[in-house]
């Protein structure tokens, strides 16, 4: 189905639905809810696991994807929203969370229930209402559809409280320092060798792992290893003598542009392998951007950082910047393949000339340091019970 025909659907049965939501059924969603990731499929998998008092749903529309989340987690748990009787279910429902979009579409949907609006990552580029490329219809859509219908949105510090309130057009006190769950996981100890086995079977012996994780443009396809002196045979040689494995991971569109630079060392970890990452992103001892907001989520492992920005003028001009690039990118930014070759081995041995920058810049953009699962689920049901107060109150006057 459609998010016009959603839409309709949705205004229509809000009308016939009646009673009071059930503020203990929490739906969860994430992009076009064809997706099972972001922060919407930590904080479900916490609230499954550890909120007994609450049933949660997850909304995925895809039918081959639900088939198979019901197989691993039980079918009790994943919904669709194609159906009437689908709609119904979440519109019964007293909270919402979403990453991206909403589990339904429609205006006026936060009467009577919380919608939290987790969000995906720290926006270090203009995002929602903020990007320039956005026209005027899509954003009168965005205000009704989405900005509008949020009860509240969650973000990781202050700084960030008056980026978000600009983004999403609304007041800066709807704006909550809760955290990202999905780095819940930074904080947990993760196998590396198990995880990596689990993907690529044996792997070549190995003490240090990288990640190579480039924005997507819309430009254009990504360079990879962005530099006139790049050899493929030189990096392979370089990563055999230290012991080290670096893995790619590339937007799934740009898939195919990764297979010229693979090698026995060079892995691909696409989205397949690994729907999101960030999960797992204590695994990896240095880790390589551009624009990518990964690396926010990654500075809270204090590990070093090396960025690759060749076409910084370009991307900025077409999207624009939160932030000053330079004064939030706290690492080494190579132009040659000897001094990219060089940042890895010093970060390898140990010498690192950045780790005053990086508490910096981690202190102005990740303030919920610890993990905030179980915290962000006590607000919400702080404000369910007072939701439900408020609701028993009026049915009492009526």
């Amino acid at each position: 189905m459609g998010k016009g025909k959603n839409l309709l659907m949705t205004e229509v049965l809000k009308h016939v639905t009646f009673g009071q939501p059930d503020m203990r059924t929490w739906i969860f969603s994430s992009v076009d809810n064809c997706h099972y990731n972001y922060n919407s499929r930590y904080l479900f998998e916490y609230v499954k696991e550890k909120v007994k008092e609450v049933t949660p749903y997850f909304v995925i529309n895809d039918e081959r994807l639900r088939k198979e989340l019901s197989d691993r987690y039980g079918e009790d748990y994943f919904i669709e929203t194609n159906t009437a009787a689908g709609i119904k279910k979440v519109l019964s429902a007293g909270v919402w969370f979403t990453s991206a979009g909403l589990p339904v579409y429609g205006t006026k949907l936060k009467k009577d229930r919380l919608i939290i609006n987790l969000w995906h990552g720290v926006p270090l580029k203009k995002i929602a209402l903020m990007d320039p490329n956005l026209n005027k219809w899509s954003r009168l859509y965005f205000k009704k559809i989405f900005s509008e219908n949020y009860s509240c949105i969650v973000t990781t510090s202050q700084s960030l409280v008056p980026v978000m309130a600009r983004s999403f057009c609304v007041p800066e006190k709807k704006i909550k320092i809760w955290g990202q769950p999905r780095n819940d996981r930074i904080f947990a100890h993760t196998d590396r060798a198990a995880y990596l086995e689990k993907i690529y079977g044996k792997l070549p012996e190995y003490d240090t792992s990288v990640l190579y994780a480039p924005t997507f443009r819309d430009y254009g396809p990504t360079r990879l290893f962005p530099f006139s002196d790049y050899d493929k045979a030189a990096l392979e040689e370089f990563l055999e003598k230290n012991k080290m494995l670096l893995f790619i991971r590339t937007h799934i569109k740009e898939k195919s542009a990764a297979n010229a630079y693979l090698t026995e060392r060079v892995r691909y970890l696409g989205e397949e392998m690994a729907e999101d990452v960030t999960g797992v992103l204590g695994i990896f001892d240095q880790l390589i951007t551009d624009y990518s907001s990964i690396y926010i989520d990654y500075l809270l492992t204090g590990k070093p950082l090396i960025f690759l920005p060749y076409d910084k003028e370009k991307y900025l001009e077409g999207r624009g910047m939160n932030f000053n690039y330079d004064e939030v990118t706290p690492g080494p930014k190579p132009e040659t393949m000897g001094e990219f070759l060089g940042e890895i081995k010093a970060f390898k041995d140990g010498k690192d000339a950045w780790e005053k920058e990086r508490k910096r810049v981690n202190e102005i953009l990740n303030q919920v340091t610890h993990p905030c699962c179980e915290e962000i689920c006590s607000h919400v049901l702080n404000a369910a019970r007072e939701m439900e107060k408020r609701g028993h109150r009026r049915d009492k006057e009526r």
